[in-house]
């Protein structure tokens, strides 16, 4: 039976938004080996989590594009920006017309690349080298960036959250108390994440809501 992370990656694969190998990496990581993070750190990633890691490997480079909408794009930080994969670069302000209800986002998902190919670390050394912010044993996996957006899987919840990379940074406490602190709510959990931008779903930017498939 077919997971649905399976079915994510396969249908990415078809639309190539980038080099995909021509033949997807079938991901090696176990239960076994989620149990044994999940020890060390003392909580358990969410079932879509697993899934995902259990299912294919996510090549390096991925960058994946995501459709938004709002009512009022100033509401959020992708508000105001369109990103055009023709172009390869996000349009200019004279460049996006007034009536533009959806922009799309660059994601450069450099958390999850490899995470999966256990064949040279074990998983929790992976999500260790790739979430370089040293947040993952604190139940904040980084996934990867948007705009100048940090974004984090926080496991406790199951939700996809957005921080900005200035307050991300700010010294007077730690990583994990900025991020508590000045979050945002990206995807409702990691299957939303995959369906906005493995499937094309749109996203409404302001509620996080996914809009109906016509």
């Amino acid at each position: 039976m077919e997971h649905f992370s399976e079915y994510c990656f396969q249908t990415l694969a078809k639309e190539r938004p980038f080099d995909w190998p021509g033949q997807l990496e079938k991901s090696p990581v176990t239960d076994a080996d989620i149990q044994a993070v999940e020890a060390a750190w003392g909580y358990r990633f969410p079932e879509e989590f697993r899934e995902f890691l259990m299912s294919y490997i996510l090549p390096s480079p991925t960058w994946v594009y995501g459709k938004f909408y709002g009512e009022s794009f100033d509401d959020w930080p992708g508000g105001g920006t369109t990103y055009s994969p023709e172009l390869k670069r996000y349009l200019q302000w004279d460049e996006i017309p007034d009536d533009q209800e959806i922009c799309v986002l660059e994601f450069n998902l450099s958390g999850l690349e490899e995470m999966a190919d256990i064949r040279g670390h074990n998983l929790q050394e992976n999500i260790e080298r790739l979430s370089w912010t040293g947040t993952a044993s604190s139940g904040y996996i980084l996934l990867g960036e948007f705009t100048d957006n940090y974004v984090f899987l926080e496991c406790e919840t199951g939700r996809v959250v957005y921080v900005d990379h200035d307050c991300y940074t700010m010294s007077h406490q730690s990583e994990v108390e900025n991020i508590r602190e000045y979050q945002s709510l990206l995807f409702k959990n990691f299957y939303d994440l995959l369906k906005c931008l493995f499937l094309g779903i749109v996203c409404d930017g302001a509620t996080s809501e996914l809009m109906p498939v016509e």
